[in-house]
This record gives structure tokens, sequence and C-alpha cells, in this order.
């Protein structure tokens, strides 16, 4: 007979009711002495039965045919989108080879005629200056300063004119003259009227 408390083997074994080997008949000769072992191989049954009665795990069925076709079909989807977009990028490239250069470039003559009008702007805009006269006006330092620094850029837009054969870009300069004149205008023509003149 064993001293000592039993092994889970000798545990086990009782449990199951294996007396084979004398080890294991002692165990149960044990259990039948020692409270402690008792109680253990009371626990042990406990499991057990809470073991058995979980509830049993079926596998579920074979979802990976669905899971292929769901796969292939969203690829196929995704292939058609990408083929779409792609599609419709080349017939956009090629409304731009074709009519692009018109869209991009404007004909030589519209850039004339457009240059031709911002001239004429300017110059009546240099008229209505002129005829406002103002050089007799009285204006303060800060408007002052600000008919100085649009008579400068004007000045340089004229020498840049002047330097640029390009009708496209002179077609810019030209406009930009157009609204600093217009400003200028404004400035000689605000300052008066808050002056009194």
């Amino acid at each position: 007979m064993t001293t000592s408390h039993l092994t889970m083997e000798q545990l086990l074994a009782v449990r199951d009711g294996d007396r084979s080997e004398p080890a294991y008949a002692d165990a149960h000769q044990h259990v039948a002495e020692c409270g402690a072992c008792r109680v253990e191989l009371d626990r042990l049954h406990q499991r057990t039965a809470r073991l058995r009665a979980l509830p049993r795990m079926t596998p579920a069925r074979n979802q990976f045919p669905a899971v292929r076709t769901r796969f292939a079909t969203e690829r196929r989807q995704r292939r058609l989108r990408a083929a779409g977009i792609g599609g419709l990028a080349i017939a956009a490239s090629l409304a731009m080879v074709m009519i692009g250069r018109d869209v991009l470039r404007p004909n030589r003559l519209d850039a004339e005629q457009q240059i031709a009008t911002a001239k004429s702007e300017s110059q009546q805009l240099e008229l209505q200056l002129h005829a406002w006269n103002p050089q007799s006006r009285v204006l303060n330092s800060r408007a002052a300063a600000m008919v100085m620094e649009l008579e400068d850029r004007i000045a340089d837009l004229d020498v840049r004119l002047a330097q640029t054969p390009e009708s496209e870009r002179q077609l810019a300069l030209w406009q930009q003259r157009v609204g600093l004149m217009n400003t200028l205008v404004e400035v000689h023509v605000t300052r008066a009227s808050n002056v009194g003149f």
C-alpha cells in the first residue's frame, strides 16, 4: 500500500477500473482509505462528466466552393471595371489628340484678335486716365505709392512686350497690362472722388 497520494496516471486507472498492474490494484485500495485522493477522483469524474455533456461539434458543410465562386466573380468584376476605365482613358486620350490641340492652343488668328482687343482696351484706359489729368490732382502718400508701383509694373510689362515675339505669351502680357491700367484708373478715380474733386 502506498503512503503518498496517487498520481494522475493512477487516478485515471482507478477511474477506468484498470487493475492490470499491481500498482493500479493498490491504487484502488488507497482511494478507499485516503480521503484526499477520493476527493481528487470525484473531481476527475465531474470533469469527465462535464466534458461529455458538452455539445458535439460537427464540422460545418464545406464552404470552399461558394467562397471560390464569389472570389472568381469579384475578380471578374474587377477586371471588367479596370478594362472599362482603361477604355475610357484611351477614348479620352484619342479625343484630346483629335480636338485637344485646338483647345489647348488657340489658333494664331484668335490670339491675334485677342491681343488687338487687349491693346484697344489698354489705349481706352490710357485715354480715360489722361482725361482725368492725374498730374493736377492731389493724392495722399499711400495712393501716390500705389500709383508709382502700378506705373513701374506697367513699364516693366511694356519692356517685356517689346522683347516677347510669341503671340500667345504676348496675349498674357497684354491682359496683365489691361488689368494694371484698370487698377491705375480706379486708384485715380477713387482717390479723386474721396478728396472731393
